[in-house]
């Protein structure tokens, strides 16, 4: 059937109807049978594929896949192993330092006492002579003959405000004494000790120096039963234990700041107002402007 529609310059244009199959004859095809009879049609896609056999994986995959089970849980064992001893050290450390603190103010109160009772029979208490001191040196390498160069080298004090704790004896002074223009030595406070210990505190591990994150690292180090932790350390410099050289050259000599303020005179002595020489119990202030 012809219809007439207008085209776009106003003429009428002829266009034809599509014909369409009837309903019942496409029903009938997507059936498989066509409009008139019930011949079914053929189908291209009707056949089955016969199933494809699995490929067994390959023996290096295999192998592969197992090892990396073997590593996940080694992992998993690895670290809740680990997890338990960092809480038990953890509870030894905690336990170590509040007995370390009952010893120091045990030690404090039985010298205050001690005091008090020479005071009141008008006398003066003696007080033991200091077990440890601490060396930093103040000035540079200019000037310096190799009998002082190779002192300061055995005190490992090779650069311009390394500090070292040493045993106090007798070679030990005359050492200081011969070069005493180019360091800055007293006798540390607990105060002291632990700052540095804490804070500029670095280990020497395979020739690296190595700074100090956690006690394990100290139990690693030293592999000694009574140095495990932060405490330890701090305790058998402060008291010089029977560990305490061991623990002294297990860290790297500590390097500190310049002082805050800067320094007055350091070609002069400390008893003539200036800075290198003995400063006795007065190099905690010194030493809390570097740390």
């Amino acid at each position: 059937m012809n219809i007439g529609k207008r085209s776009v310059h106003g003429q009428r244009r002829v266009t034809r109807r599509k014909h369409r199959a009837p309903q019942q004859a496409v029903a009938s095809s997507r059936e498989g049978t066509s409009a008139v009879g019930e011949k079914p049609l053929p189908h291209s896609h009707s056949f089955h594929r016969p199933p494809v056999p699995a490929v067994p994986a390959p023996e290096s995959a295999i192998k592969r896949a197992a090892f990396k089970q073997q590593q996940t849980e080694s992992f998993k064992k690895a670290v809740a192993a680990n997890k338990t001893a960092k809480a038990a050290l953890k509870k030894i450390a905690y336990t170590r330092g509040r007995k370390y603190s009952r010893e120091y103010h045990g030690a404090e109160k039985k010298l205050v006492t001690l005091r008090r009772q020479a005071a009141t029979h008008g006398n003066f208490y003696l007080e033991a002579r200091p077990k440890v001191a601490v060396v930093t040196r103040i000035r540079g390498i200019a000037k310096v003959n190799p009998k002082q160069r190779k002192i300061l080298q055995l005190l490992r004090l090779r650069q311009i405000f390394n500090t070292v704790f040493v045993k106090m004896n007798k070679p030990i002074e005359n050492m200081l004494r011969a070069v005493e223009p180019y360091i800055a030595y007293g006798y540390p406070s607990l105060a002291t000790v632990r700052a540095m210990v804490y804070k500029r505190g670095f280990l020497k591990v395979n020739g690296q120096r190595v700074k100090i994150n956690d006690n394990q690292m100290i139990k690693d180090k030293y592999n000694n039963p009574d140095v495990v932790c932060a405490e330890d350390v701090v305790n058998q410099i402060y008291t010089c234990g029977k560990h305490f050289r061991t623990v002294t050259h297990g860290l790297w000599p500590f390097k500190l700041a310049p002082p805050a303020g800067g320094m007055r005179q350091k070609r002069r002595h400390f008893v003539e107002g200036g800075d290198f020489g003995n400063r006795d119990t007065l190099i905690n202030r010194f030493l809390a402007r570097m740390i």
